[in-house]
């Protein structure tokens, strides 16, 4: 490999790494705002529920479907974003191992290389302590997927379970 062709290939993996470091940052704030608009949500209702001479059921029906629909924005957000982290993950992994093959070298820094049984889908879950464990199945990227589902059937639940 020469020079420019190596020069090429680690700018390729520094940009890779800084444009996915910049997209968790957006994903992370996304995922604040509607999680906050959610639980804004949950609060009002949750007011109009144990209050309901002060403010009539139309009003928890509003908030129901508001919920819903921020909760299912969020489910779609977070599913095509938890797709995204793993194609990206693949295509940095592919660029350092092409610079590891074509350079001899085993050590560059590997962000999203497989560390253990659980990353290499070996195993689900590996437990070392209570603060210590690592699962394939609950990963960063996956909470916003299951947070968004289950206020989704929350709020599918609110519009059909009135007083």
């Amino acid at each position: 490999m020469d020079d420019k062709e190596f020069t090429y290939l680690l700018e390729a993996y520094k940009a890779a790494i800084d444009y996915l470091n910049g997209y968790a940052d957006r994903v992370s704030n996304r995922f604040n705002i509607l999680l906050t608009l959610n639980i804004a949500a949950v609060a009002l209702f949750g007011n109009i529920w144990l209050n309901p001479q002060t403010t009539p059921s139309k009003n928890g029906l509003f908030v129901s479907a508001l919920g819903l629909a921020v909760s299912v924005l969020l489910y779609i957000q977070s599913a095509q974003d938890r797709y995204m982290f793993r194609q990206q993950r693949k295509r940095i992994n592919a660029i350092r191992q092409n610079i590891e093959k074509n350079i001899g070298r085993n050590d560059i820094p590997a962000l999203f290389a497989p560390l253990d049984e659980a990353d290499t889908g070996k195993r689900k879950f590996i437990f070392e302590s209570l603060t210590s464990w690592n699962s394939s199945v609950i990963s960063l990227t996956s909470i916003p997927v299951i947070a968004s589902i289950l206020l989704t059937v929350f709020w599918i639940i609110t519009l059909f379970a009135r007083k």
